[in-house]
């Protein structure tokens, strides 16, 4: 039995930008850091790494700086010292990494809330927005999520840019390079590996993501993110071949209302295909599903 928080959550947020070098990054990182400083003081922000204008960015937002993070041989930050780092400096039993281009309102905050008192694993799908402009806060959380709701997109479920867990959870996360594909899908199945509840907080809460391109990849190859860190963090995850989890893989939704159990079609679908491809004995039938995906 799940035991809710009664209690204001004590909540820590963490996070790695980008360099402050580029207009429209500077931009909406400034956008994030905003949103995130408005829901002290039950919330803390950590802004970890030493990328230019990082922590005058910081300063300037109330937020605490974290120079010190690891990098890999391209200066890109590593988020197993990251989040180490985070766990060792934090303030709050309650963690959460979130990618610097999402805007969290005061949705979130209370979201977290309802969340358990027992170790869990809390994530959540994405609004895909278009801004070139600084957010005007004045205008009210309610304003924000409705404009959010009307122009931007709802993310199909391939990931999560933020991540809710009690700070003593050890998820032994790979040095995975941040800002690159396939470890946020990791840590959804580590989670269920170590059978903790995968929480997906998408009915509860409206996460903003700013849209952007994806020039700051070193060595970029192909579209958007890929490169030689996506080739390592896909190596890392321990290759996509047989299944790549997502937010369909979650046991537990947070509505509106309550806590329930994940049981869509699309939520049923999802477990049944991690059965079938994880699991030796029912190897045979993953060839099959995978042909019915791609010819989806």
């Amino acid at each position: 039995m799940l035991h809710l928080l009664a209690a204001m959550a004590d909540l820590t947020l963490f996070t790695i930008p980008k360099g402050f070098t580029d207009p429209h990054v500077s931009l909406i990182q400034r956008n994030a850091l905003a949103s995130w400083q408005r829901l002290a003081p039950a919330v803390e922000v950590l802004v970890l790494g030493d990328d230019p204008g990082v922590g005058e960015a910081a300063s300037q937002a109330g937020a605490i700086h974290i120079a010190d993070v690891a990098s890999n041989e391209l200066g890109t930050p590593l988020l197993d010292s990251a989040f180490r780092v985070a766990a060792a400096r934090a303030s709050g039993e309650l963690l959460c990494y979130v990618n610097a281009d999402i805007v969290l309102l005061d949705d979130f905050l209370a979201a977290v809330r309802r969340l358990p008192r027992d170790p869990y694993l809390a994530i959540g799908r994405r609004w895909d927005c278009d801004l070139d402009t600084l957010l005007d806060f004045a205008a009210g959380d309610a304003s924000l999520r409705a404009w959010a709701t009307h122009e931007g997109a709802l993310d199909e479920g391939r990931g999560s840019d933020y991540f809710v867990f009690r700070r003593d959870t050890d998820f032994g996360l790979p040095p995975f390079a941040v800002g690159r594909p396939g470890w946020d899908n990791w840590m959804i199945g580590r989670a269920l590996r170590l059978g903790l509840p995968v929480i997906d907080m998408t009915e509860s809460v409206v996460a903003i993501h700013q849209n952007h391109g994806y020039g700051h990849v070193a060595k970029a190859a192909g579209p958007a993110w890929e490169g030689a860190e996506a080739e390592r963090n896909r190596q890392l995850a321990g290759g996509f071949d047989r299944y790549i989890h997502s937010p369909y893989n979650a046991t537990l939704l947070l509505g509106s209302d309550r806590m329930r159990r994940a049981r869509s079609r699309k939520h049923l679908r999802a477990k049944i295909e991690a059965f079938v491809a994880l699991r030796p004995i029912a190897r045979p039938l993953h060839r099959l599903i995978r042909l019915i995906r791609r010819s989806k």
